[in-house]
C-alpha cells in the first residue's frame, strides 16, 4: 500500500513508519500538518527536511486551519489525490481531542485508511523496541517541571530510559512523553539511509518549557559496524 506519515519527526513516528515498512507498505511522504503554532520550537522543521532526505522521501507541509476537522479533511483529500492509500500515526493512546483517534474522525467517509502501528501499547515498552530497532533519538524540549535542563541535547538510550522510568514512578509523567512531558527528533535509525548530526545548538527557555535551537545541522554517511 502507498502510505504517508503524519509526521512529528520524533520516536513515535519513526517507529511507527518503520513498523509500517516491515508490514510491507511503501512509505511516499512524510506529512507535516502545520497550523499557526505547530510545528513550533520542539520540532524543528529543519531536522524534518533532513530526516525526509535520509529516507529518500518528500516532505509535504500541509496547511491546516479552523474549523480544523474540515481543513484536515481537505489536506487528506490532496493525499489521496497523489495516491495514498494509507496514513501513518504513532499515536499511542487518546490524549486529547487531536491526539488519538483524530485521524480516525477526519477521514471518516474518505478512500483512506488509517494505519496505527503503536496503538495501545504500553508506552515503557515503546521506548525499549525504539532502542532494539536501532533508533537513536535526542531531546529536543523539555517540560521544567520533570527536567533540568542537562537532558536538552541528550540521547535516548538505555542508560536515559532507565532515568525516565524513575522519573515516571516519581512525578506519574509518562515515559514516552505521550502528554507532552518531553519530545525528540530521530537522528538515526534503520528507515535512514544517511545519519543527521547537529553540530550546532544552544539551549533556550519559552514559559515552561526547555528547547534547544539549532543553528548547524548536516547528514552524514552512516558509521559502519
Amino acid at each position: 500500500m502507498k502510505i504517508a506519515v503524519s509526521w512529528s519527526g520524533g520516536m513515535e513516528s519513526a517507529l511507527a513508519c518503520h513498523k509500517a515498512i516491515k508490514q510491507g507498505h511503501n512509505v511516499a511522504y512524510l506529512v507535516v500538518f502545520v497550523t499557526e503554532t505547530w510545528p513550533a520550537f520542539c520540532h524543528p522543521l529543519s531536522i524534518m527536511e533532513l530526516q525526509a532526505k535520509a529516507m529518500g522521501v518528500s516532505l509535504l507541509k500541509l496547511e491546516v486551519k479552523e474549523p480544523y476537522e474540515q481543513s484536515y479533511r481537505e489536506a487528506i483529500s490532496t493525499l489521496i489525490q497523489k495516491g495514498v492509500e494509507g496514513i501513518v500515526t504513532g499515536d499511542i493512546y487518546v490524549v486529547d481531542d487531536m491526539h488519538g483517534r483524530w485521524m480516525d474522525k477526519v477521514t471518516e467517509g474518505l478512500d483512506i485508511s488509517v494505519i496505527m502501528p503503536l496503538w495501545n501499547q504500553d508506552t515503557s515498552k515503546v521506548l525499549d523496541e525504539e532502542i532494539l530497532s536501532g533508533f537513536r533519538s535526542v531531546f529536543t524540549c523539555l517540560g521544567r517541571q520533570w527536567f533540568t535542563e542537562e537532558w536538552l541535547g541528550r540521547e535516548l538510550n538505555k542508560d536515559s530510559v532507565k532515568e525516565l522510568r524513575a522519573l515516571a514512578k516519581e512525578t506519574g509523567m509518562d515515559p514516552c512523553g505521550e502528554n507532552g512531558e518531553y519530545h525528540t527528533m530521530t537522528i538515526d535509525g534503520p528507515i535512514y539511509k544517511e545519519t543527521i548530526e547537529i553540530s550546532k545548538f544552544s539551549k533556550e527557555r519559552h514559559d515552561n518549557r526547555l528547547f534547544i535551537k539549532i543553528s548547524e545541522c548536516s547528514l552524514k554517511p552512516k558509521k559502519s559496524t
